[in-house]
């Protein structure tokens, strides 16, 4: 390949842009040179003026990019099969100023703020400690993968989760990639599949198909050989959406679905306790009904997000006092505790549409006994459960 072909074949391919209510913004990009690509993401360090600022989200991204277009980043030493960080800094004389390929006319430097800086930037080079992170594939794990290359995906229904398509059917595949994305959030998804695993072949609760891999997609040179990571993981498919949707419709349930619902949860969560595991974020969202409206608890890693209201009481105050604290690493007590009262917190909701049947006022009587003011007040899971299933 002759140089004039090298030097054509280099170009951007602009992943996302973020800033911080308009200040401080960054721009993930891969830079294409040859038949090699590195990941990059440039930061700005400074504050902005308030022009700036108040210019807009997509203009602020527009002059980025701009900007971004006149960095020679074949001249900077760019980390193989990771994200480089390079963040730039501003001062009235650049001590180690970023190399640009151009810098276009004039007019262009007065409207674009960036480039009308871009004598006066310094920049530092790093590993991106914000990068998404691909665990290595565990062979030792007993549990099937898919290529992903294989999967097509059909379409988006969380930030995190899309239907894909893999030999005619339909799965849910469950990515450590997200829009906000903090690292913790790779250990979250390692835990998820953790339990997902123990808990195959149970009923209702959700059930892993597989764990999706691929080449590192950071990877440098095409030629390189390394063990293939994990991007993911595929859950059964369950087709008649969250329990939230169902009960945000404006009419009253059948009282044997609710009953059905009620129980199936609870025993979800029973199974979960038995094994010395917690929820932390029992909601109506985090439960699904699959082709035969059966209730499934999905999101069972108990390391996840979670919701405010739906923290017990004592909870919240613990958390309020310390505040360094999550709750995934309170005592196993205090977890089974919030995930009972968030399941009593359920209950109630499910009897506001049974309209003020004969089981509704059971079921609201068992969730208010569930989630009562003072811990020592409330019944336990198994009475919970017994008092419902008294009524089938």
């Amino acid at each position: 390949m002759t140089e004039n072909n090298l030097a054509s074949s280099r170009e951007l391919e602009f992943k996302s842009f973020q800033d911080w209510n308009g200040d401080r913004p960054s721009l993930t990009l891969i830079f294409h040179d040859g038949f090699s690509s590195w990941w990059i993401k440039v930061e700005i360090a400074w504050s902005l003026p308030e022009s700036i600022l108040k210019s807009g989200c997509l203009k602020r991204r527009f002059m980025l990019q701009e900007f971004v277009k006149a960095i020679d980043f074949s001249q900077l030493n760019l980390m193989d099969d990771t994200v480089t960080r390079i963040t730039l800094t501003l001062a009235e004389r650049s001590h180690n100023p970023i190399p640009f390929r151009n810098i276009q006319n004039d007019c262009q430097r007065e409207t674009n703020y960036f480039l009308s800086v871009a004598y006066k930037t310094s920049f530092d080079i790093a590993e991106d400690p914000g990068r998404t992170l691909y665990p290595i594939l565990n062979q030792a794990q007993d549990i099937p993968t898919f290529e992903a290359r294989q999967l097509e995906q059909e379409e988006d229904i969380a930030p995190t989760v899309s239907i894909i398509r893999f030999k005619e059917k339909h799965f849910a595949y469950k990515t450590i990639d997200r829009p906000i994305y903090d690292p913790g959030d790779t250990e979250h998804i390692l835990n998820e599949i953790t339990a997902l695993a123990q808990f195959r072949g149970h009923p209702n609760i959700a059930q892993i198909i597989g764990l999706v891999i691929s080449d590192s997609p950071y990877k440098t040179h095409p030629s390189t050989t390394s063990a293939p990571v994990i991007t993911g993981f595929l859950l059964e498919y369950y087709p008649e959406g969250t329990l939230e949707r169902v009960l945000s419709k404006d009419q009253d349930q059948d009282d044997s679905l609710l009953r059905r619902w009620a129980l199936q949860t609870g025993r979800a969560l029973e199974t979960l306790h038995l094994q010395k595991r917690t929820h932390l974020d029992i909601k109506p969202s985090n439960i699904v009904l699959d082709a035969n409206r059966n209730a499934i608890l999905i999101d069972i890693s108990g390391t996840g997000g979670y919701e405010w209201e739906w923290l017990s009481p004592e909870m919240q105050t613990f958390i309020q006092q310390n505040v360094e604290t999550a709750p995934a690493s309170t005592s196993f007590d205090k977890r089974v505790a919030t995930d009972c009262w968030a399941y009593g917190n359920l209950l109630v909701i499910m009897a506001k549409k049974t309209g003020a049947s004969c089981f509704g006022k059971r079921l609201q009587s068992i969730g208010d006994d569930l989630t009562k003011m003072d811990p020592r007040d409330r019944i336990s899971l198994s009475d919970a459960l017994e008092r419902m299933s008294g009524q089938e």
